[in-house]
């Protein structure tokens, strides 16, 4: 089965839910107290989802996927239906219950553009 990645980051098993959301926002000006339209904005992509990670390095996944989102770059999200795209990991929540050895998570990434902007 092919897994899920970020970066050098390979899911140990794909996430449980995955979902990208695209859309685009209209753009407005304003001038002498008129409000014009401008247009749709750039096609935006938020990709998430949620997971969980178990076994006795449970935490020690979690922990790796966490440094990622430390580092602040951008990186290749590779799903394997849906290709690769180039994003920020811009949410990262653990949702653990008591339980050991267990991580539940839910993720968040933001597509950007081939110049490394996040459209708007």
């Amino acid at each position: 089965m092919l897994l899920l990645s970020f970066k050098e980051f390979v899911f140990p098993q794909n996430p449980h839910t995955y979902q990208e959301k695209s859309f685009r926002e209209p753009h407005f000006h304003t001038e002498s107290g008129t409000t014009y339209y401008d247009g749709m904005g750039q096609m935006q992509r938020i990709i998430s989802g949620s997971g969980t990670f178990c076994g006795e390095d449970a935490y020690a996944q979690f922990k790796q996927l966490q440094l990622l989102m430390e580092e602040g770059e951008p990186g290749n999200l590779e799903h394997p239906i849906w290709g690769i795209r180039k994003c920020y990991l811009t949410k990262l929540e653990m949702t653990q219950e008591a339980r050991e050895n267990v991580v539940s998570y839910n993720f968040e990434f933001t597509q950007i553009e081939a110049n490394g902007t996040v459209p708007r």
